[in-house]
């Protein structure tokens, strides 16, 4: 089957979109539900999760053929590389290491993703970002994810 690069594109996102609404969907079946009045842990996950996976089932659906052949620029692959190894960074360091180091890195690797961000600007948003996060998160709203 030949997909278009625009069909392509529309595909792998509404893959993408609906698989991490299953995943989502997933892991909060196992969270108490709740009443609409009376919400329960897994209410708002599982109602996210499910509008992740319709929005993805739709944008498949909807994909639009037509335009040119499949080609990806090495600047597209260092970005989907970059992009893929802030997701596999922030899920393993996350809780080893906790949030600030996690966020700093995470950023660090996202912001790398664009081929025209120096180190310096990539570094310097990655620490402020997780400054930013930890304050937010630890200290302003008491959430419960250790900074170290």
């Amino acid at each position: 089957m030949h997909f278009v690069k625009e069909r392509l594109g529309d595909i792998v996102a509404g893959l993408v979109t609906g698989g991490v609404g299953l995943f989502i969907v997933t892991e909060a079946s196992s969270y108490r539900l709740g009443t609409l009045l009376r919400m329960g842990p897994g209410y708002f996950p599982r109602l996210l999760g499910m509008v992740m996976l319709l929005l993805g089932l739709l944008m498949i659906a909807t994909a639009r053929p037509g335009g040119l052949g499949i080609s990806a620029s090495r600047e597209q692959w260092r970005g989907t590389a970059f992009l893929g190894a802030a997701f596999a960074a922030f899920v393993l360091t996350i809780e080893p290491l906790g949030m600030l180091a996690s966020v700093t890195v995470t950023v660090f690797l996202a912001a790398m993703a664009n081929h025209r961000t120096p180190v310096g600007t990539a570094l310097v948003l990655a620490v402020l970002t997780a400054i930013g996060c930890t304050l937010l998160f630890s200290v302003a709203l008491g959430l419960q994810i250790k900074a170290f």
